[in-house]
C-alpha cells in the first residue's frame, strides 16, 4: 500500500519511523500490546535494506535446530558475537539479543515468517529475499491498531519543555509540514546512512566512491534527528564495505541514484579474483568483508570476480546474493567460452589473465595455493563458459550509530535516557562492535524492534 495523500492521525500512542523488518517488528509488537501507532516510511513503499537483504537470520535454539540435532544454544551465539565483532560490542545490547532472539523468532512465524535451515552455518535460518517483509507488511496493513503511510518523511523531534520527553515528531506528508503528537513515544528504525554522501563523507570518507547499496532512503535521518538531541554514538569508527558490490557494464556503467547493484561474492564458492592487471592479488577464501581493502588497494578500486560454470551452477536463485541469471540479465556479468575472450570483454590484457588462470589452476591440481595459501573453495576454473563481473566495495550497510540501553530506549553521552524515544535496527550502534557475523543484521533488527516497541508501548 502507497500512500502520499488522503488522512493521517496528528495524535497517536507510538511513532514508528522507518518500515524495514525493525520498524515491522516495533509497530507490531506495539499494537499487540494495545497501543495506538502511527507507521511511517520515507520512500514510496515498505522494505528499505531489509526487503534487498539475503533473507538469512541468524538464531540459536529454536525449533528447526532441535529437529536437525543441532544443539547451538544461546551461549554459543554469544560467544560468536563477541568474536565478530573483536571483544568491541556493547554487551548490555548482546545480552538483550541473545535473551530475546527466539521470542523474536516467535514473533516473525506468528507473522507468516518460513525458515529453513542453511547448511552452511548451523545457526542460520534463510528465508528468501523480501519474503519476511512481505508478510510482515501484511500483517501491519491488517492490524486494526496500526495506521501505516509511505512517501512521508521525518524532519524534527520535539520534546516537552517541562520535562524533556520527546512527545511530537515533524514530517513533510504529501503537500504538508505536520507536527504529530506521540503519547507514549517515538521509535526510530530509520535505517543506516549508506546513501548520504555528506554522513559517508564524515564517518567512512574512503568508502565516498564505493557502491551505494541498502535502501534508496537511506540517507541518516534517524541519526540526525536523534543527534540533535544530544545522543550518543558508537561503532561509526568500525563502518566498513562488503567487497562485491557489482558494476553494471563496466567499463562505461554509472550508478543510477536509486540502483541497488547485485552483491557477488563468487570467491565464497570457489571463484577468483584478478585485477585490472589481470592477476590475483590476495587469498580469497575470506569474507566479503576482509576482502574489502585488498580490493581497494587496486587500480581503481575494482578487482574481477571470474568463474566457472561449476560455481555458476550454485548460483543462489532465491536471493538478492549471487544470483549469477540475474546478473548477466542485468548487465553485471559477463560471460564467453575462453579465457581470452572473458578478459576482452573487460578491457583486462588476455594473455596476462589466461597465465594467472593457468598458474592457479595448476596449483590447484597440486593441492595448494603457494601464491596466497587459500584453502577454502580450492577449485580450478576450467569448466566453460566462464564468467566475469567487474566488483568494488559496496556500502550494503553501515551499522553504526546511537547509543542505547537494553530495552532499546536511546541514550546520550552521558548514559542518559532521552525519555520517549526508542530506537533499534541499523540506525543503533554497539552491538555488531568491531565485525559483522554474517547473518545477525537481520535477526538482530528484528529482536531489538520488537523490545523498542514493547517498551515504547509501555511508557506512559
Amino acid at each position: 500500500m502507497m500512500r502520499e495523500t488522503g488522512e493521517i492521525p496528528t495524535s497517536t500512542d507510538v511513532v514508528v519511523l522507518g518500515a524495514g523488518i525493525a520498524g515491522h517488528c516495533a509497530a507490531l509488537e506495539a499494537a499487540e500490546r494495545g497501543a495506538q501507532v502511527l507507521f511511517l516510511e520515507k520512500a514510496s513503499q515498505a522494505g528499505g535494506s531489509s526487503a534487498m537483504a539475503g533473507g538469512g537470520f541468524i538464531f540459536a535454539g529454536t525449533d528447526l535446530m532441535h529437529e536437525a540435532g543441532i544443539n547451538d544454544g544461546p551461549e554459543h551465539l554469544r560467544q560468536r558475537l563477541f568474536a565478530s565483532g573483536k571483544n568491541k560490542n556493547n554487551p548490555v545490547l548482546v545480552d538483550a539479543f541473545v535473551r530475546h532472539q527466539l521470542e523474536a523468532y516467535a514473533l516473525l512465524k506468528r507473522h507468516g515468517a518460513k525458515f529453513r535451515l542453511n547448511g552452511a552455518d548451523r545457526c542460520l535460518h534463510e528465508t528468501g529475499t523480501g519474503r519476511v517483509i512481505t508478510n510482515m507488511h501484511m500483517a501491519a496493513q491488517a492490524h486494526a491498531n496500526i495506521t501505516f503511510a509511505s512517501k512521508c518523511a521525518a524532519m524534527k523531534l520535539s520534546r516537552d519543555s517541562d520535562t524533556g520527553r520527546v512527545n511530537a515528531i515533524l514530517v513533510a506528508y504529501g503537500d504538508e509540514i505536520m507536527s504529530i503528537e506521540a503519547r507514549r513515544g517515538v521509535v526510530l528504525t530509520t535505517g543506516g546512512f549508506s546513501r548520504s554522501r555528506e554522513l559517508i563523507g564524515v564517518f567512512a570518507p574512503e568508502l565516498l566512491n564505493g557502491v551505494k547499496h541498502g535502501g534508496v532512503a537511506n540517507t541518516g535521518d534517524g541519526l540526525m534527528m536523534a543527534c540533535d538531541l544530544g545522543a550518543g554514538l558508537a561503532d561509526l569508527g568500525y563502518v566498513s564495505g562488503s567487497f562485491g558490490g557489482a558494476i553494471r557494464n563496466y567499463p562505461h556503467g554509472v550508478q543510477g541514484a536509486e540502483e541497488v547493484p547485485p552483491l557477488l561474492f563468487s570467491f565464497m564458492s570457489g571463484g577468483i579474483m584478478v585485477n585490472l592487471e589481470g592477476q590475483r592479488f590476495v587469498n580469497e577464501g575470506q569474507t566479503y568483508k576482509a576482502l574489502g581493502g585488498a580490493g581497494m588497494r587496486q587500480t581503481n578500486g575494482v578487482a574481477f570476480q571470474i568463474f566457472d560454470r561449476k560455481v555458476f551452477e550454485k548460483s543462489f536463485d532465491d536471493s538478492s546474493v549471487n544470483n549469477y541469471p540475474e546478473g548477466i540479465n542485468a548487465g553485471y556479468i559477463r560471460t564467453a567460452d575462453t579465457i581470452a575472450d572473458l578478459a576482452a570483454t573487460m578491457q583486462i590484457d588476455p594473455a596476462a589473465l589466461e597465465a594467472t588462470i593457468e598458474r592457479y589452476n595448476a596449483h590447484v591440481r597440486n593441492g595448494s595455493d603457494p601464491d596466497f595459501g587459500r584453502t577454502n573453495n580450492l577449485l580450478a576454473v576450467d569448466t566453460p563458459p566462464y564468467y566475469i563481473a567487474a566488483t568494488t566495495n559496496a556500502l550494503t550497510s553501515t551499522y553504526g550509530g546511537i547509543t542505547t540501553n537494553g530495552d532499546m530506549a536511546v541514550i546520550n553521552w552521558l548514559g542518559e535516557t532521552v525519555p520517549g524515544l526508542y530506537a533499534a535496527g541499523e540506525v543503533v550502534g554497539g552491538f555488531h562492535g568491531a565485525g559483522y557475523l554474517s547473518g545477525t543484521s537481520l535477526s538482530s533488527s528484528s529482536t531489538f524492534g520488537m523490545l523498542a516497541g514493547r517498551s515504547a508501548s509501555a511508557a506512559i
